[in-house]
């Protein structure tokens, strides 16, 4: 399993509505849902995110670096992995791939539906493992069998009613039945008990992102939310898989990385810009979370501008 490193850490954890009002995926967690959708390799869906419901990902094209709960690693052409509620992912393609109408084909399933199945099919204990314990953690499936599915993603896609719901449950089964699957997350992530506390956790990560240039403490944001700085602390820490300054300096880090590469702003100044109080913890967080110093990644990245 490979965990978070340096240079391939993941952007910090988007609110949900970056998904954008159709597919607000909060209201997936309260009926019996399933959903289709795909989306191009520029979409703007592709975030580091979280959501309610259960997300079965097929790559179809491009090659890239996939983030799942603290999980790095690479993706292909047939790459199959399933998340779980509340399991934060993404996937980034590489910049040298070229551009493609679809790149993904999703599945979104809520935990009602996958409650309502295990109802109907108590015997289904694999099935239960699989989605109740294993998807907490995200999964990944052979390439062979993301190559065999990809059909019922399409049926899914253009059917309905119990023909769309038998042509799932094949995929569902198929899931269960691939021994060479594997866990990602090291630790598994367990979706939010109601939409009150999904709605917290919304509220946080939003006033984190706007607040994150000024004083935006644990006291305050605890504040805002009617919680102790105790509660809100494992609360937080809880539900995104981040302490909460390391969240808060992980945001002013990727801001930092956009100034230094799309301006010529000095260093320093980037530095109280993006939230900083002091020049030497800035360059001590920015070397711990992209391994290389500002003026390196500034130099680097310029670099590569130039000789693309």
């Amino acid at each position: 399993m490979n965990r978070r490193a340096a240079l391939s850490l993941p952007p910090p954890m988007a609110d949900t509505s970056a998904l954008g009002g159709e597919q607000d995926l909060f209201g997936l967690s309260d009926e019996p849902t399933l959903h289709y959708l795909e989306h191009g390799s520029r979409s703007r869906l592709i975030r580091w995110h979280y959501h309610p419901a259960y997300e079965l990902h097929l790559i179809v094209a491009t090659e890239g670096t996939a983030y799942v709960g603290d999980h790095t690693g690479r993706f292909a052409p047939h790459t199959l992995m399933l998340t779980g509620p509340n399991v934060p992912h993404n996937w980034i393609t590489d910049e040298a791939c070229a551009p493609v109408a679809v790149r993904d084909r999703v599945i979104l399933f809520s935990e009602a539906f996958v409650h309502r199945c295990m109802a109907l099919f108590p015997s289904a204990r694999q099935v239960q493992r699989l989605l109740l314990e294993e998807a907490r953690h995200g999964i990944a499936f052979s390439s062979d069998l993301g190559r065999r599915l990809e059909p019922y993603f399409m049926r899914v896609a253009s059917h309905t009613g119990l023909r769309r719901v038998a042509s799932f449950l094949e995929m569902i089964d198929a899931l269960s039945e691939d021994d060479t699957r594997r866990l990602l997350s090291s630790r598994p992530f367990q979706g939010a008990a109601d939409r009150t506390q999904s709605m917290k956790l919304h509220r946080a990560v939003s006033y984190i992102e706007r607040h994150h240039a000024g004083d935006v403490s644990l006291k305050t944001v605890a504040s805002r939310l009617d919680m102790s700085e105790t509660a809100f602390s494992r609360f937080f820490h809880q539900h995104t898989g981040y302490r909460f300054i390391d969240y808060v300096n992980q945001i002013r880090v990727q801001h930092a990385c956009e100034r230094l590469t799309s301006s010529d702003v000095a260093i320093t100044d980037v530095c109280y810009e993006v939230g900083f109080s002091n020049l030497s913890n800035f360059n001590r967080r920015f070397l711990i979370l992209t391994g290389m110093t500002p003026r390196d990644y500034r130099t680097r990245h310029r670099r590569r501008d130039h000789d693309d």
